[in-house]
């Protein structure tokens, strides 16, 4: 705040949330005490983040003030982006020849009390803040540029406050540090994400803006080669540039609009299957367009590997799986329906490729709405949570080992013994009936198969032994019943007897 307010000469002003009002000793007291700033020395974890919004030389001041002061409200006190409200203070300077606008946010939110993160994966990304500020300062006639200093051709590394402070105090220009190894690569990394979104750009309007995608096209080539993007947008307005960004959000909107469209149809789907096979297509739609909407924190689940190891099936290119498909359907509609869950719907969850976290979840939340579903229908009443998610992992244990024998199976799977008479058996040459050699080959296939199903997996055994276990532990308890019901018989009968009953 001091070197802000440059030892109290230039004015700090707070945000929108708290009326605006300028930063004098009172405010700061309050500052410090609403975003509960650490004691000098103590605490690790960053508070507060500095941005700086700039605009071009000989820009009209106040123009310039009134943009940065709606720059801030609009990404960080508006809501809209990085999923809460922030409170923050700004500082205007015109000490330089570019009037810019300090921004000093405190990172814990005001209404969700979410972090501020600024993230390429979220909506708030440096990308988007460039693209408010040429908004906000084209309302107060500002033209701005809303590309990465990188794509612009300014590859020197950005120069840190203390160089701005040293250079002011010394009466120089303030110069950049150099690259280290570290920067260098980080800068062309930078420069090769830019080139690939400006392909990816122009990948989306091609076919409703043939010329914007040209543009991109030739952007995303000056960008790889690291080359300033005024090559290509010499004769390009700032208001066409604004267009072209434009047709481009409209077609990420248009795609956002169509994936929250068929998510709300299938929530409308009455048949559990339909909507998780359903779920399954959109699901694949999301991995594939989160890339192209910036992969927003929603998409992302669905780009990524499940967690659970779940919903494996049988491999649909693999004849020898699916030659036991309707076999393992019907034994796992046994064990869903034991638990109370879809039968139908859970042979549908595991029809098709292992699915991604988005996926997955859609998955377990619909097991558990089948389940509660199902206890009602039954008259039970509320659950456990805990003894719920214990079930649906059983139920899994057991799916996952039904899946898990069909593939052993598979991959077992070879020719059956050769008949006696022809080459084997220690050169016999009896000549064993066609029905007889049937017999001895389905009975060793028989035995095959229950020594593979014997050894298949631990958990397998596992859960049988605790089955069992229940069922001695319940036949105990009522022949114990049953002991207790015996003797209060006899007794009553001796008392019957002696005279002493009622």
């Amino acid at each position: 705040m001091t070197y802000l307010s440059r030892e109290g000469s230039q004015p700090l002003q707070r945000s929108e949330a708290m009326m605006g009002l300028p930063v004098d000793a009172e405010q700061a007291d309050a500052i410090e005490k609403d975003w509960r700033m650490p004691p000098e020395g103590s605490g690790h974890a960053d508070r507060t983040s500095h941005f700086i919004a700039s605009f071009p030389e000989n820009t009209d001041p106040q123009a310039a003030e009134r943009a940065g002061r709606a720059w801030a409200e609009e990404m960080f006190g508006s809501g809209q982006y990085g999923g809460d409200s922030y409170d923050y203070y700004t500082a205007f300077h015109t000490d330089r020849a570019h009037p810019h606008m300090h921004v000093v946010v405190y990172r814990r939110g005001l209404e969700n009390g979410e972090w501020l993160k600024v993230s390429q994966r979220g909506d708030m990304n440096y990308d988007r803040m460039r693209e408010v500020l040429v908004n906000v300062a084209g309302r107060e006639g500002i033209e701005l540029e809303a590309t990465p200093r990188l794509a612009r051709g300014l590859h020197d590394r950005p120069v840190p406050d203390a160089e701005y402070r040293r250079a002011g105090e010394e009466g120089r220009e303030p110069i950049p540090p150099s690259h280290t190894r570290t920067t260098a690569i980080l800068a062309a990394a930078a420069l090769l994400h830019q080139s690939r979104r400006f392909a990816t750009e122009a990948q989306l309007v091609e076919g409703k803006s043939p010329e914007t995608a040209r543009i991109l096209y030739a952007a995303s080539a000056a960008a790889s080669e690291g080359k300033a993007l005024a090559e290509i947008t010499a004769t390009i307005s700032n208001r066409q540039e604004a267009d072209m960004s434009e047709r481009v959000n409209a077609v990420k909107t248009e795609i956002r609009d169509s994936i929250d469209k068929m998510d709300r149809g299938v929530e409308k789907v009455g048949d559990n299957a339909t909507r998780m096979r359903l779920a399954r297509e959109i699901a694949s739609l999301k991995a594939e367009t989160a890339p192209l909407l910036a992969n927003p924190r929603d998409l992302a689940p669905f780009t990524q590997p499940g967690e659970s190891g779940r919903y494996r099936g049988l491999e649909q290119n693999n004849p020898s799986e699916l030659a036991a498909k309707s076999v393992v359907e019907e034994r796992v509609k046994a064990v869903a329906t034991r638990y109370g869950v879809d039968p139908e719907a859970t042979v549908e969850r595991y029809s098709g490729s292992t699915p991604s976290k988005g996926l997955e979840r859609q998955f377990q939340s619909a097991e558990v709405e089948e389940r509660g579903r199902t206890r009602v229908a039954r008259g039970e009443g509320p659950e456990d949570v805990q003894a719920r998610d214990v079930a649906l992992s059983r139920m899994h244990q057991e799916i996952g080992l039904i899946y898990d024998a069909a593939r052993e199976r598979s991959r077992d799977a070879r020719p059956a013994a050769m008949p006696r008479g022809l080459g084997g058996d220690e050169g016999r040459t009896d000549a064993a009936t066609p029905d007889a050699r049937r017999q001895d080959q389905a009975h060793q296939a028989q035995t095959e198969a229950q020594q593979r199903d014997r050894a298949i997996d631990p958990i397998a055994q596992r859960i049988v032994d605790e089955q069992a276990a229940e069922k001695r532990a319940a036949a105990a308890r009522e022949a114990a019943r049953e002991q207790r019901d015996r003797e209060l018989d006899e007794r009553a009968k001796r008392d019957r007897d002696n005279g002493r009953g009622l």
